[in-house]
């Protein structure tokens, strides 16, 4: 997500909510009337057309950083939404396995132990894995 946000801030936003739909409020003597609608391509601006373009900025720079075993799988997505949710599943699984990976975490962690034959950085280093893991999931699952 940070490589993103280096090309343009506005990303993190196109991947997490969808891409940029122009909408415009129908008018009637200076009164709102009826839904929202989407404006008609003849009336973007360079602003728009800017926010429209992010998305598939998005989509380059995702599929261009994958492998193409990896690549294969959202090759066929339209918006860069679609890849994100794609990949979440195909790596972190659905909330159910990811609940279920924190609670075995959770486990490892109430009954870790030095193992016999480890040295202190032996040791030190397993347990600092273990609570980064513990803490990059929970973070993950708070921002969702």
């Amino acid at each position: 997500m940070v490589v993103l946000e280096t090309i343009d801030y506005e990303m993190r936003n196109i991947v997490e909510k969808g891409p940029h739909v122009p909408m415009y409020q129908p008018m009637v003597n200076n009164s709102p009337v009826g839904p929202l609608k989407q404006k008609p391509e003849t009336s973007y601006d360079d602003d728009v057309k800017k926010l429209l373009s992010l998305d598939m900025k998005a989509r380059a720079a995702i599929g261009n950083s994958l492998p193409y075993h990896v690549y294969h799988l959202v090759q066929n997505s339209k918006l860069t939404q679609e890849m994100m949710d794609m990949l979440t599943m195909a790596y972190e699984g659905t909330v159910e396995v990811h609940d279920t990976t924190i609670n075995n975490l959770n486990r490892r962690y109430e009954h870790f132990f030095a193992q016999q034959g480890d040295s202190l950085t032996q040791t030190f280093n397993r347990f600092n894995c273990l609570v980064n893991d513990i803490r990059r999931l929970e973070t993950i699952k708070h921002s969702s």
